[in-house]
């Protein structure tokens, strides 16, 4: 049988996510569709616009026949980590053949070119782009900038490709693909909305925006539901008006558990200390912990505060990211693979992730699960560490910790989440009662 999959966030789940599923099964003939999917934080560095379970439902309502869950420790990662998670956990499946992922150029040649590039940068291309950012520019921009010096013939394919961010994160899931040598093969489908980032949903094509759109239009739009209605699949407009209390979750909720984490940090190690304490985060230099502690004074919510620290080095996202892996104690310990990623590692995705949380299927496709055999499969939440403690598969690769310390992130990743959420009477359930969700 023929099975694709996708790496996604549904943040939510909207007419372009629709379109791709559709585009796969008329073009591939695809019997079953897989997804990786964020959980209750997303790569930009915020908590998801709504739970995990409601997105879950969303995916199967439409067209979805598997939904697993990315491990929050690649979840909230730059697009490296995010991709090799994305990839590792579809491999280890084991039924996978394919994977689909949205392109702006939509050229599968050009994206494995660059991703050729950037894989075989080297030492001097490397270079030129962290002597870039250290003068201030931001990291995007440096990486273009040291790959049109280094690699003039390629400059037209590498220009195309950088400055988009889904064809950014495209490469990033074929250099993922290459590091834990997975046969499934890529391909693109390209992407019908006004890009990525762009929040006007005013700014339509054919009733396509982005989720970045969407939600901007839940802090704007006095009727919100209504005005949403034209930009995703009928079945998720209904899912959102049946749960108006748990949408709409924004990073602004967690304001006061950020600052109390980073003032115990100062008040624990003082500033000296507090420097070097916030830099094993990841993604937080010592000259970004610098920045957090010297104005940890103006602290008022998570996004004002995002904004102070903001330069042309940080980008807002790289800032969000990094006070997010603060929040959920995620450094670079957290990971049993050496950072930064080499183009010279081979990983087995068995020790990305050695484990796939199942949050919903089809169950006329449950048979498909027989053929899981590489990594352990987690239904049911209470039986999880057992099954790690037992399996064969994780004790003789030695990676029983590792397992359970990612699978506690994700719980309390969860936990923080849904006790945040509470706030709209979210009725979001806790992780040891909400199942595996079924159509």
């Amino acid at each position: 049988m023929n099975t694709t999959g996708i790496i996604a966030e549904y943040n939510p789940f909207h007419n372009g996510h629709l379109y791709q599923i559709e585009t796969i099964r008329k073009e591939t003939g695809a019997d079953n569709i897989v997804v990786v999917m964020s959980g209750c934080f997303v790569q930009r560095g915020t908590p998801a616009f709504t739970d995990k379970y409601l997105r879950t439902a969303m995916a199967l309502e439409n067209g979805a026949d598997f939904v697993f869950e990315l491990p929050v420790i690649y979840a909230s990662a730059s697009a490296g980590l995010f991709a090799l998670g994305g990839i590792a956990l579809l491999d280890s499946l084991g039924f996978v053949d394919s994977i689909c992922f949205g392109s702006e150029c939509n050229n599968i040649n050009i994206l494995k070119n660059v991703a050729g590039i950037l894989n075989n940068g080297g030492s001097r291309f490397n270079s030129s782009i962290n002597m870039l950012v250290k003068s201030g520019v931001s990291y995007p921009a440096a990486q273009q900038m040291a790959a049109e010096k280094h690699f003039p013939d390629d400059a037209g394919d590498l220009c195309q490709v950088l400055g988009n961010p889904n064809d950014i994160l495209a490469t990033e899931y074929l250099k993922a693909l290459k590091l834990t040598g997975s046969k499934i093969t890529p391909f693109t489908v390209q992407r019908c909305d006004n890009g990525y980032n762009n929040k006007d949903y005013a700014d339509k094509r054919n009733n396509f925006v982005s989720a970045a759109a969407i939600r901007n239009l839940f802090s704007i739009e006095d009727n919100p539901l209504s005005a949403v209605s034209a930009f995703v699949p009928e079945s998720t407009y209904n899912i959102l008006s049946k749960n108006a209390g748990r949408i709409n979750i924004n990073e602004d909720m967690f304001s006061d558990m950020l600052y109390y984490k980073l003032r115990s940090i100062i008040n624990t190690y003082g500033t000296a200390g507090g420097i070097a304490c916030l830099a094993k985060f990841l993604d937080v230099s010592d000259a970004l912990s610098g920045r957090i502690i010297k104005n940890a004074s103006n602290f008022n919510t998570f996004t004002e505060f995002a904004q102070i620290l903001k330069t042309k080095q940080y980008t807002y996202s790289r800032i969000c990211r990094s006070l997010l892996h603060i929040l959920l104690d995620i450094h670079t310990g957290c990971y049993n693979v050496e950072l930064p990623l080499s183009a010279r590692s081979h990983i087995s995705p068995l020790q990305v992730t050695p484990y796939a949380r199942l949050l919903g299927m089809n169950r006329d496709k449950s048979h498909m699960l027989k053929n899981v055999q590489d990594t352990v499969l987690v239904t049911k939440i209470a039986d999880a560490i057992k099954s790690f403690e037992n399996s064969r598969l994780l004790l003789s690769h030695g990676l029983v910790d590792f397992a359970r310390k990612t699978f506690e992130k994700d719980i309390f990743a969860a936990d923080l989440y849904r006790r945040v959420s509470k706030r709209n009477n979210n009725t979001c359930p806790d992780e040891y009662r909400a199942g595996v969700i079924t159509i």
